[in-house]
């Protein structure tokens, strides 16, 4: 029997923990039972609007034993001038610039706009800075944005983060405010050998393999109502075809109580098939597979 995969991961945006939004990330994990992957933000810790909350208490009473732990970045001028890097104001991936102001200015800057020296000082200090509050098994990366590039790629490795998840489908993003801007423009342009149906597969940098999971569900933020029953359609499909398929979504904490129906809805339409084996797995579990091949 064919095996489809579904890998659902969750970008931590480092801009607010509304109980709005954990509570449907809480109801969800009730009602489905599934692991998610959560890619942490360090910038909660530096943002003058969340570091006075119970930030870690917050995301370890989201964490289950199952679930795995990444790291995710944006560069908002309190992260970035925390990680000793001066700020930038663009590129952005919004074409009209940045809309945050004060310390939050930079959260839309295009993370691939730094030099590797810079990178390497943004993930050195994420790495030591959740480490201090005790999120050691950071396994993998996405880039804000899922503006990835070589210099990224390199200090992952260097960091001993060998699971990057920034590649996307540019089309994606239509219907959505980013069609036509900045953001699906450079996805286009970075992840432009993407499509829904990529698989895992390793990137070779000057300090060895990476082996890079496909975002190729794209965000549920960006998903139209009319393509939530197409994609799954699409998923099942590629998995008869080929044997197996590994579905993988975004989702984000932040946007949980107002997007996360659209999951719910995806999952309820799988789990219709019984002519294929339905399984969800993590990054981690994901890269022990491919690893051992």
């Amino acid at each position: 029997m064919s095996e489809l995969k579904v890998l659902i991961t969750v970008d931590w945006e480092g801009t607010d923990l509304e109980e709005e939004n954990l509570q449907r990330i809480q109801k969800f994990k009730h009602d489905w039972g599934v692991p998610l992957t959560h890619y942490l933000n360090p910038g909660y810790y530096t943002n003058p609007n969340t570091c006075d909350l119970e930030i870690t208490k917050t995301i370890n009473n989201i964490l289950s034993e199952e679930d795995d732990t990444g790291l995710h970045i944006h560069a908002p001028k309190h992260f970035v001038s925390s990680a000793g890097v001066h700020p930038r104001v663009g590129p952005c991936f919004s074409s009209m610039g940045d809309y945050n102001i004060g310390e939050e200015h930079g959260q839309e800057v295009m993370l691939n706009s730094f030099s590797k020296d810079e990178i390497d000082k943004m993930i050195k200090f994420s790495i030591n800075l959740m480490g201090k509050y005790g999120f050691k098994k950071l396994n993998s990366f996405r880039a804000g944005g899922w503006m990835s590039d070589d210099a990224i790629f390199e200090s992952l490795q260097e960091n001993k983060i060998f699971i990057e998840s920034s590649a996307t489908v540019a089309s994606l993003l239509e219907g959505s405010s980013w069609e036509g801007d900045n953001l699906q423009r450079y996805i286009s342009i970075i992840w432009d050998q993407i499509n829904m149906e990529s698989r895992p597969y390793f990137l070779n940098t000057k300090r060895g393999k990476l082996l890079e999971i496909p975002n190729n569900l794209g965000a549920v933020d960006y998903w139209q109502h009319d393509w939530i029953e197409q994609l799954a359609n699409k998923a099942v499909d590629s998995c008869k075809r080929t044997g197996n398929y590994i579905a993988v979504i975004n989702s984000h904490q932040e946007t949980a109580h107002k997007h996360w129906h659209k999951l719910d809805r995806f999952l309820e339409i799988l789990s219709l098939h019984q002519d294929i084996k339905l399984t969800y797995c993590t990054n981690s579990q994901v890269a022990s597979e491919y690893m051992s091949a």
